[in-house]
């Protein structure tokens, strides 16, 4: 039979990991949880022993709480504009009253008190001895005190809550209800003992200041004694309301003295025309010129009367016309002595500013000498009144001390006293056991998650397709029948079990892919050595002879064969493959028959000092067309890919490669290197084997869980078709 040509194949191979997906796969993820639940198991044990330890070693602790408010501040009944209050609204003054709780002075004051330096139930709270020198001091219990005491203002209230945890639950109470009260007794003490201080030292403030005021009062007196005036203040007063008086009336002076100059030089150069001196107006408004200009008016009007009725000759025209003519002489006689009396108001005006003027200086001289009286008396003066309101003052604040003792500086108020505690505060049982159990899965399930994620090798069949982008053939499942020592022929020695139905599925498989006839050489290989390759060839060819194909496997492992030790369960060392491709025997020579009819092997034969320089000549090409002439099917079990470059050589009259990975054993870049070099190969490769996969694996992944459920049952189940037994 002469060798029939390779088939086409897929034509794509991955060339790098496919990318990760980035939504989340809740089976896979509950999948892996199943895989590793035993590191789950252990986290929740571990994590619960932890937390039974720590309630068994943990101290029994009690706690009670005193709350108290702090009140808001009413008007004061006595006020003091000289001091500062604190705002008793503000959030920083109640923290202060917080803090204050809490103070070294004031713990060591409550441990005094209740004499907790005595008390057999206190000093066994701490853990390690305070003090190794004999009883424990007010220090000591101070410090222990303030582990103990937690104090904690109540956000947006005015309530202060003073929680105290101790192990004996009467001291709780006893110690937060103390530690309040010791509070508002300490808080009144100070008040008391500030107000004390504070009025004496204003007593001798306020000695202090009489005596300055008496000082400042006599020197104000002898200044003015020196100075023969009794009030500064009201010479001063006279004299500036003289000098503005002066001032405003040589202002007025000077203003008519320079109207007078307008006019004057005006009627200086009209001369003596009357005419054009009428027009001006301190000309035109003089008495004398009005009067006579009134005169004129009236006589002209009655020369008109007469003109009507008399004639240029009458004596009556005549003595009109007459009289007309001396008023017009006595208007402009009028006009010129106007002229001479503005030159004497003139020089009047110059006169009277000048008198002003000097009147103006002596007052100026004055004010400055009075100013210069002033300086020193206004000092005394200031200093007087200075030492006076400070005196004032100071016997004003002496007597609001002496009642402000009385009052109470800060009005706490208990709002719930604290009670003994009837059960303890912690241990929390319930809780820490919840925690624990909480904890332990979150650790086992985070590291759980966390080994699937760091886990790169190929696991289920949805992974192997979606990753390297070939069909898998059969999931064979890791079978407890196969050890290191032992590899049964699972079909013929176990043919009930999954396994022969894997392998029957594998059959069947690749008798799909192409026409049967076209399809007659099929080489198992695998990325890795221990994957299974061997054992997966064996029982591929053992399950074609049980339909009747006469079938020869070929030992293609020349540095280490398998085939032959365990299709015959023993090791022996019998002719092969590399004596008939060195001449040494013919082909006939080294078939060997197996216990299982129609299935014949060849083994690796006698071993081969360089298996890939034999090889290289022609690879297995003259044996397998050989064993075409005589059988229907030939399987080649090769060496692994990285391994060795072995499986390279020998592809040339191979119609199907079947790549066998270890599932949850191979990682994904050395399968995906297996397929990069058998593509550069030019190998047929059709599909993967995905062995020793776990029944949890097979029954979560890629198939349909009933399918590994199926197998013989009732009177099937001693009867089957190969292998069974019959009645």
């Amino acid at each position: 039979m002469d060798p029939v040509q390779n088939p086409p194949e897929y034509s794509a191979y991955p060339s790098q990991l496919a990318p990760a997906d980035s939504s989340v796969d809740l089976r896979r993820m509950w999948h892996a949880m199943r895989e590793r639940i035993w590191l789950i198991e252990v986290s929740l044990v571990v994590c619960i022993a932890l937390g039974f330890l720590y309630l068994r070693r943990a101290p029994i602790l009690y706690t009670s709480t005193a709350t108290i408010q702090v009140q808001a501040d009413q008007a004061p009944i006595i006020r003091n504009n000289n001091s500062r209050y604190e705002d008793s609204e503000s959030v920083d003054f109640l923290q202060t009253v917080a803090q204050s709780l809490k103070t070294r002075s004031l713990l060591e004051r409550v441990a005094q008190t209740n004499h907790l330096a005595a008390n057999a139930f206190f000093a066994p709270s701490t853990n390690a001895p305070l003090s190794t020198n004999g009883p424990l001091s007010n220090s000591d219990i101070a410090r222990e005190l303030d582990r103990a005491v937690t104090v904690k203002l109540r956000r947006g209230t005015r309530l202060i809550d003073v929680t105290v945890v101790h192990r004996s639950s009467v001291l709780t109470s006893k110690i937060a209800n103390s530690l309040v009260g010791e509070y508002i007794s300490e808080n009144q003490e100070q008040h008391v003992t500030t107000a004390e201080v504070a009025n004496e030292s204003l007593i001798r403030e306020a000695e202090r200041l009489r005596k300055k005021l008496q000082d400042s009062e006599n020197a104000l007196q002898q200044y003015r004694e020196e100075t023969k005036s009794v009030s500064l203040d009201d010479r001063q007063n006279t004299v500036v309301a003289g000098l503005k008086e002066l001032s405003t009336r040589v202002n007025g002076a000077k203003s008519t003295r320079i109207l007078l100059e307008t006019d004057y030089s005006q009627v200086s150069n009209l001369g003596t025309n009357s005419d054009a001196l009428m027009t001006l107006a301190s000309v035109a408004e003089n008495p004398a010129v009005v009067g006579a200009k009134l005169s004129l008016s009236r006589a002209e009007n009655d020369f008109a009367a007469i003109r009507q009725r008399y004639k240029q000759k009458h004596p009556k025209f005549i003595q009109a016309q007459t009289q007309l003519l001396a008023l017009r002489d006595d208007l402009s006689h009028s006009v010129l002595k106007a002229t001479q009396t503005l030159k004497s108001s003139l020089d009047a005006a110059r006169f009277a500013e000048t008198a002003l003027e000097n009147v103006l200086q002596k007052q100026e001289t004055s004010a400055l000498e009075l100013d210069k009286l002033s300086i020193h008396y206004n000092v005394l003066t200031r200093e007087l009144e200075s030492d006076r309101a400070l005196y004032d003052a100071v016997l004003r604040t002496m007597k609001e001390t002496s009642v402000s003792k009385e009052i109470k500086p800060m009005r706490i108020r208990v709002v719930e006293p604290a009670i003994t505690p009837d059960k303890p505060f912690s241990p929390r049982q319930a809780m820490i056991l919840a925690l624990s159990v909480m904890m332990g899965l979150a650790i086992g399930v985070g590291g759980a998650l966390g080994l699937s994620f760091l886990d790169s090798t190929i696991k289920t069949v949805d992974e192997a397709e979606s990753l390297l982008g070939l069909p898998v053939f059969s999931a064979i499942a890791k079978l407890k029948e196969i050890t290191k020592q032992h590899h049964p022929l699972m079909v013929v020695d176990a043919p009930h079990s999954t396994g022969a139905e894997a392998f029957r599925t594998l059959r069947t498989n690749l008798a799909m892919l192409w026409p049967l006839d076209d399809r007659l050489v099929f080489l198992f290989t695998s990325a890795m050595p221990q994957e299974g390759k061997t054992f997966t060839s064996v029982n591929y060819a053992a399950s074609l002879a049980q339909v009747g194909l006469k079938t020869l496997i070929i030992d293609g492992d020349l540095r280490r064969p398998t085939v032959e030790s365990t299709l015959l369960d023993k090791d022996v060392e019998s002719l092969g493959v590399t004596d008939v491709m060195t001449g040494k025997n013919k082909f006939e020579e080294v078939v060997q028959p197996t216990k299982l009819p129609n299935l014949f092997y060849i083994s690796g034969g006698t071993t081969a000092p360089n298996p890939a320089e034999l090889l290289a000549r022609d690879g297995l090409n003259s044996l397998i067309s050989r064993a075409l002439q005589d059988y229907d099917r030939v399987v080649v079990d090769s060496a692994p890919i990285h391994a060795v470059s072995d499986t390279l050589l020998m592809l040339k009259n191979v119609q199907t490669v079947c790549l066998v990975v270890s599932a949850a054993r191979t990682s994904r870049r050395s399968v995906i290197r297996c397929i990069q070099l058998l593509q550069a190969a030019n190998a047929p490769l059709s599909g993967l084997v995905l062995n020793r996969m776990t029944v949890r694996r097979r029954l979560g992944y890629g198939y349909d869980s009933g399918y590994y459920d199926y197998g013989y049952h009732g009177k099937y189940s001693k009867k089957g078709v190969y292998g069974a037994k019959k009645d």
